[in-house]
């Protein structure tokens, strides 16, 4: 039946907009990453997540090496916003903002306008950071 294969086809063409798994490397929207929460690359090769550094009580969101035994951080979002606490929160929401945030997601501490759309941001095996408009499968390119 032709008109079965096509949908057939049609529904194979869209598989890979679809994720199967539990994603572990994925902020999506209404779902924020708080402090104590890790995001990791599918490899696990690279942790995201908030961190202090030692002899430091100040909060940082950043990338860091996930198997090694000495934290080894290659980027820190909010280098000049240190959050005083472990309230913090990277979230994206339905007003199409990035941020992140301290007093539990009261207090924005840095943010990024989005253009409207529903997007996710994905931590990758090579340790860049990206977002993706979800609804189309598309990626934003910067």
């Amino acid at each position: 039946n032709p008109s079965f294969l096509l949908q057939l086809l049609s529904l194979l063409l869209l598989l890979p907009c679809f994720s199967f798994s539990i994603e572990t490397d994925t902020i999506k929207p209404n779902n924020p990453l708080r402090d104590g929460d890790v995001l990791v690359s599918g490899r696990q090769t690279f942790s995201l997540g908030f961190f202090s550094p030692k002899n430091s009580i100040r909060r940082y969101l950043g990338i860091w090496y996930h198997n090694v035994s000495e934290q080894t951080v290659i980027w820190v979002a909010n280098r000049d916003a240190p959050l005083n606490d472990t309230s913090g929160l990277l979230s994206l929401d339905s007003r199409d903002n990035f941020g992140i945030y301290a007093a539990n997601g009261t207090s924005l501490v840095w943010s990024a306008k989005l253009p409207a759309g529903n997007f996710a941001a994905r931590l990758l095996n090579s340790g860049n950071w990206e977002m993706s408009i979800l609804d189309t499968c598309k990626k934003l390119n910067p």
